[in-house]
């Protein structure tokens, strides 16, 4: 695979924003939880902190390849390799409306040409994850909530 950096900075581009996004929605979740539980923000941190780990291992199966035998034909000479270069699933949720807004606000050149130009959700998913995980971590080291 020739590297073409448009489309390696479509991907990039697509997937900052969803885990950006995603993250910023589970903050928001998490805190109203948290506050309505009477644990304020020192329970939203634990929150996305396992929430976090959850999502890291289960976008980490997301992104393995498929296996050879599994593959389009036979031989194993077809079909995706349903891991880390495909990007043929189908967005649902906050991941199609992350690749909407996105669609509506940047310009022409910088928006996915087809669904190959998009990175896997299980791509986006592990990167949202660790964004969390992330996030987590700031909210006890920098800002000091603790229990």
């Amino acid at each position: 695979m020739e590297f073409d950096p448009r489309r390696f900075g479509v991907k990039t581009i697509d997937a900052v924003v969803y885990a950006v996004s995603l993250t910023g929605v589970v903050f928001v979740v998490t805190a109203l939880v948290s506050t309505l539980a009477g644990n304020g923000l020192p329970g939203a941190k634990w929150l996305m902190f396992f929430l976090g780990f959850t999502m890291f291992g289960y976008a980490s199966l997301k992104v393995r390849p498929k296996a050879a035998w599994k593959s389009g034909d036979g031989n194993g000479n077809g079909g995706s390799d349903g891991g880390l270069f495909s990007g043929s699933d189908e967005p649902v949720g906050v991941e199609k409306l992350v690749g909407d807004a996105l669609d509506a606000i940047l310009p022409p050149r910088l928006r996915p040409a087809n669904s190959d130009e998009r990175p896997s959700s299980g791509v986006k998913l592990l990167l949202a994850s660790v964004c969390i995980l992330a996030t987590s971590y700031a909210m006890e080291v920098v800002f000091g909530i603790n229990y």
